[in-house]
């Protein structure tokens, strides 16, 4: 297993690279039924400065769905602030507050972009953390290729989508897929496309993500884009010449 994971770590610009990363910042315009289901669609296509630290779970989002507010998540606390600091609305142990087919708040939509883009940004590295267990499954045809899959289990403690995450890899070890179910809305089900892979800073990024409903027999219905987001502008800072 360590082999595909060290394969994927090297595709995607090496762990020595990596190591030196402690800010990323990049440009994101998120779109998809989600946001217009949870009365969000004010976030939709809408481009916002993400930026995430990468040795602790903590994102910033700048605007937050209007100008001059900043969305802000950490694990145990999401909050909408203005620019100067003021707290215009704030959850502590955010994921107790979600209910079932309910519009999303402010915070909550600050909590869920948050941790998503956390995550999404620092795969494969992040799975050579502590208390995360990964086992390599049978592998799945895509398209006329074979993408080797694995099976990710997350600690509590790692604040994500769900606890159980599948990774699908092609030949050259990028990440193609990520298959999750979203526990802070119900459990739906989400097969997750990553596109147009391009490099940053010597790290190699996804530029393009498109993720759709997902069957029982694991097969996304593209017809349906419950979440989109276009990312540019990667800014890394930590990064020695």
């Amino acid at each position: 297993m360590k082999s595909l994971i060290d394969k994927s770590i090297e595709a995607h610009g090496g762990l020595e690279r990596w190591n030196e990363v402690r800010e990323i910042s990049v440009l994101a315009v998120p779109d998809g039924a989600a946001l217009h289901l949870r009365g969000q669609a004010a976030f939709a296509k809408n481009s916002t400065r993400v930026t995430i630290e990468t040795r602790n779970e903590r994102t910033t989002l700048d605007p937050f769905l209007v100008p001059g507010q900043i969305g802000i998540f950490e694990p145990f606390r999401t909050a909408v602030e203005k620019s100067d600091g003021t707290v215009l609305e704030e959850l502590r142990n955010p994921r107790d507050s979600f209910k079932p087919d309910m519009p999303w708040s402010g915070a909550q939509l600050a909590y869920f972009a948050g941790y998503a883009l956390w995550t999404y940004l620092t795969l494969p590295f992040s799975l050579l953390s502590d208390g995360v267990r990964c086992e390599e499954i049978d592998s799945w045809k895509e398209n006329g290729q074979i993408w080797r899959a694995m099976k990710v289990t997350f600690p509590k403690s790692y604040v994500t989508h769900s606890t159980e995450q599948v990774l699908y890899f092609d030949d050259s070890g990028l990440v193609r897929r990520q298959d999750y179910s979203v526990d802070i809305a119900a459990g739906g089900t989400a097969a997750h496309y990553l596109y147009d892979h391009q490099e940053f800073g010597g790290i190699i990024f996804p530029t393009r993500r498109r993720i759709y409903p997902r069957g029982p027999d694991q097969q996304p219905n593209k017809d349906v884009v419950i979440m989109a987001v276009d990312l540019s502008d990667f800014k890394l800072s930590g990064i020695t010449s």
